[in-house]
C-alpha cells in the first residue's frame, strides 16, 4: 500500500505543478478542444489505472473476485448519475454481499 500512496502523492505534485506552470507558459493562449478534452480525461485514466493495479495486482495475481461486482455497480451508479458517496455505498454493499454469499 505504500507504493500506491507515494503514487498519489507524486501524481498530486505534478499535477500542482502541472496547473502552476501552465497558465505562466501559455499565458492567454487556450489549448485546442481536442487536446484541452485528451487534458481532462487524464485524470480519470490514470486513477482508473491505478485502482486495477491495487485491486487485481500484477498479472492480476491478487484479483479478488468478490471485488469486481462491487465495482461493476458503483460504475452503474456514477452511470446514473448518483453522488460520489452514494456510488461508494452502493459499491460497499454489494461487495459485501457477495462477500457473504
Amino acid at each position: 500500500m505504500t507504493g500506491m500512496v507515494l503514487a498519489v502523492v507524486a501524481l498530486a505534485l505534478i499535477n500542482f505543478v502541472y496547473k502552476g506552470v501552465g497558465p505562466a507558459v501559455l499565458g492567454d493562449r487556450r489549448f485546442a478542444p481536442r487536446v484541452q478534452a485528451m487534458i481532462d480525461a487524464l485524470p480519470v485514466a490514470l486513477l482508473a489505472g491505478l485502482l486495477v493495479v491495487n485491486l487485481l495486482g500484477e498479472r492480476w495475481q491478487n484479483a479478488d473476485v468478490t471485488v469486481v461486482p462491487g465495482l461493476a455497480a458503483a460504475g452503474v451508479a456514477w452511470w446514473a448519475r448518483m453522488p460520489q458517496l452514494g456510488c461508494v455505498a452502493i459499491a460497499v454493499v454489494v461487495t459485501i454481499a457477495v462477500r457473504l454469499l
